[in-house]
């Protein structure tokens, strides 16, 4: 292949297909250094849904903070000013693109403006720079389909970013429902590839406040069910070895964390907290039900098994002895990973 096309061929398009949203990206893309925020990345993607890849590129794009709050699951009153943010700073945020030593950065953006019509109201509108609109729409080869709604439901970039090269990996590994996929990425070049470079140095940090919510998040709102095992080199975490399934049909139906309800303005002790609690308990601990039969590797973020631990005991529950052994041998791991 052309290695001019092959460079370039690699923004994300978006396409219709069984009445589903996906998002192919061509693996180039997939695979390529950016800094983007989450909000960011939403604004580019967002932004491609309004190109049709069988037509020539429209030019300038419009979104309004309502359509992008609506899409991504958002509070309206609050994505004028992140929305406004968002399309100002990715024309300083480069796609960043290494081979054969060689290094090499393009732009998403030539313009980018936010503005307030009396009758329509406020909106951005972008356009994709010349070097990368020719490529928009002839995505032949080398390309990963990405279900949109899975993506919509990834808050963190990491979590964005692992999503995909999990997906990518699989593909080229196996067409096939139900297969075990294993991949093994290296650590450090998933922090620079994330804009993570020089952060999180200590494996620690990293593995506490990057790899684990990010595979938590994937885990209890996508199609990819995943385990994850860190690989040493001598004394150090060199890579993690990543084990995952994916169910097409079935992702729509995995069980989803629900929602508690807040601690009311009570007296501890009281029965009114009591009754908070036990009504808490009972939604995670259907949920834990509901995902084990889904998953039967499902495990409660450390997080939510806190609050079941608290749940338990402060009502006497049955389990509270279970749930606190389950968190002692949670937190040993941990620490010894």
């Amino acid at each position: 292949m052309d290695l001019t096309y092959r460079v370039f061929c690699f923004v994300a398009v978006y396409i219709m297909k069984d009445s589903a949203l996906t998002v192919v990206h061509s693996n180039d893309l997939v695979e390529a250094a950016y800094t983007l925020s989450i909000d960011e990345m939403r604004l580019i993607g967002l932004a491609a849904t309004k190109v049709d890849s069988r037509k020539e590129n429209p030019g300038e794009i419009k979104i309004s903070p309502r359509e992008f709050a609506q899409a991504f699951n958002l509070n309206p009153d609050f994505v004028h000013a992140n929305l406004k943010k968002a399309v100002k700073s990715i024309m300083r945020k480069p796609i960043v693109m290494s081979e054969g030593g060689k290094t090499e950065e393009y732009a998403w953006l030539t313009k980018n403006s936010y503005h307030v019509d009396s009758r329509e109201g406020a909106a951005v509108t972008l356009k994709f720079s010349p070097e990368i609109t020719p490529y928009l729409f002839d995505l032949k080869e080398r390309f990963t389909i990405i279900s949109f709604d899975n993506l919509t439901k990834l808050n963190t970039r990491f979590s964005f970013r692992l999503y995909q090269w999990l997906i990518k990996a699989k593909n080229l590994n196996s067409r096939k429902n139900n297969t075990e996929t294993c991949v093994e990425l290296d650590i450090e070049w998933m922090k620079k590839q994330s804009g993570l470079s020089g952060k999180y140095e200590r494996w620690g940090d990293f593995k506490e406040y990057v790899l684990t919510p990010a595979v938590e998040k994937i885990n209890n709102n996508t199609d990819l069910s995943v385990l994850w095992e860190p690989k040493r080199t001598g004394r150090s975490y060199r890579k993690v070895n990543f084990r995952y399934v994916i169910d097409e049909k079935r992702h729509f139906s995995k069980p989803q964390r629900p929602r508690l309800k807040r601690r009311p303005q009570v007296q501890a002790g009281s029965s009114e907290e009591g009754y908070w609690m036990r009504e808490n308990l009972k939604r995670l601990m259907d949920y834990e039900s509901a995902s084990l039969k889904f998953n039967k590797q499902f495990n409660f973020t450390i997080s939510d098994l806190k609050r079941v631990v608290e749940y338990t005991a402060k009502t006497g529950h049955p389990s509270a002895k279970r749930y606190q052994e389950l968190l002692a041998t949670r937190c040993r791991k941990n620490k010894r990973l």
